[in-house]
């Protein structure tokens, strides 16, 4: 009995392999495949079903007859049952309108073809072909459908795999390999987009600069595999000092930079830097040792201080320096004012932790 793949169903093969290569969605991708089975084949209805990894369920239809009242993208009960069937069994299911008259129709077309599609021994979903006769569905067409969907499943397999690298590599193109946050590249895109969207909507940005005091002695004494460590342990506590639309950087070494996203008040970006400032200054535990670190922070408001996102970087940057002058272990804004006004809301707290 013959076994290829049949010619007609070449172009729809070719089409979804070429549709999803461009980055077309597998949803628009499926949809078309179906589209194409009911036009070329004349079948009244055909879909195909995927089940996630959620246990949702995601449906790809397209419906020739335009007389039927249902809607091809919802599945009926009978549908459900029918794909739960051919995902536990993995095999084919052929239904056919029973030849008994005056019996009550039962179906909704006269034959139906439901076929599993499976990626390493695992049905993922199916694929329902419809007829308009009972006998649409004789053992050869049966077949090549089959092969169809075998097919299908070698494309979607390789398009999941190009996608996944593609995802892989544009993470590691975008990140920093030590702590795995964003790296300059991503942090200057996402600071040109919270300007932008500060200035549609008439909101604040804060630029923090973050340099560790220090660090390059205990890089230098107790060495890098140590001094990476504690990158790692200071990374993860600056993500837990800020919202999660906020974004934080690792632009080299030990400088990490920030960008606080709508910000009412200015101070806010100083009651952030002082919260850094105490997250950073617990004694970090590395192996058997107990290693203390503090940081100095800059900070550039927005549209304050500059409009431009690398001039915000470089005021940042300077602040952060006034702060290494002044001792370490604090932060300074741009703005002498601002700084004279965060002096004047630090000092009584730092009056009252002297008491204690």
């Amino acid at each position: 009995m013959k076994t290829s793949i049949p010619e007609e169903l070449l172009p729809l093969l070719q089409d979804l392999g070429e549709r999803l290569l461009e980055g077309n969605s597998l949803s628009e991708s499926l949809s078309c495949l179906c589209e194409q089975l009911t036009q070329r084949f004349s079948y009244p209805l055909a879909w195909v079903a995927i089940r996630e990894a959620s246990e949702d369920i995601s449906v790809h239809a397209r419906a020739r007859d335009s007389r039927s009242s249902r809607d091809p993208s919802r599945l009926t009960d009978e549908d459900r049952r029918c794909m739960e069937s051919v995902l536990d069994t993995q095999t084919t299911l052929h239904l056919q309108e029973e030849r008994h008259r005056g019996r009550s129709r039962s179906m909704a077309y006269p034959a139906k073809l439901v076929v599993p599609l499976r990626m390493r021994d695992r049905a993922f979903g199916v694929m329902a072909i419809y007829g308009a006769h009972r006998d649409t569905f004789d053992p050869l067409t049966i077949q090549w459908i089959e092969q169809l969907a075998r097919h299908m499943t070698i494309i979607l397999s390789l398009a999941t795999v190009r996608k996944e690298t593609e995802a892989r590599i544009f993470h590691l193109a975008h990140h920093d390999p030590l702590t795995d946050l964003p790296n300059r590249l991503l942090f200057s895109d996402r600071l040109k987009q919270a300007l932008a969207q500060a200035k549609r909507h008439g909101r604040g940005v804060g630029v923090l600069f973050v340099d560790l005091d220090h660090f390059k002695p205990i890089n230098d004494s107790l060495g890098h595999e140590t001094g990476d460590a504690l990158l790692k342990i200071v990374a993860d506590r600056l993500v837990r000092c800020v919202r999660r639309t906020d974004t934080i950087a690792r632009l080299s070494g030990d400088e990490f930079t920030m960008v606080l996203q709508d910000l009412n008040r200015e101070q806010d970006a100083g009651h952030v830097a002082q919260k850094v400032l105490e997250a950073i200054c617990r004694p970090a535990t590395v192996g058997d040792r107990t290693i203390p670190i503090t940081a100095s922070v800059g900070i550039a408001l927005y549209p304050f201080d500059a409009t431009d996102p690398d001039a915000l970087i470089a005021q940042a940057d300077r602040a952060m320096y006034r702060a290494k002058e002044k001792g370490g272990h604090c932060y300074q804004f741009v703005s002498g004012e601002m700084n004279a006004q965060a002096f004047k809301q630090l000092a009584p707290a730092k009056k009252r932790r002297s008491k204690r």
